[in-house]
């Protein structure tokens, strides 16, 4: 329909949406599998996991809160 990407979300559990449950790992790597358009993931996303999402086949990833939280958000 003319989408030039797609953000995917939330993968991973968040604070900004403490009530509703992450959509997981295998969600995101089902869209990516299902687009020939690039996926960004939002969600959770912190140097902890961000490798795990990557290899279910982002193409990028989407930070919010972690970069809002962290002591020096310069370092990422």
């Amino acid at each position: 329909m003319g989408a030039a990407y797609l953000i995917a979300g939330h993968i991973f559990q968040t604070d900004c949406k403490k009530e509703v449950p992450p959509r997981g790992l295998d969600f995101l790597k089902q869209v990516c599998e299902s687009v020939s358009i690039p996926v960004f993931a939002i969600g959770g996303i912190t140097q902890f996991n961000v490798n795990d999402a990557l290899k279910a086949g982002t193409d990028g990833i989407c930070v919010m809160s972690h970069l809002m939280t962290c002591e020096n958000p310069g370092l990422y």
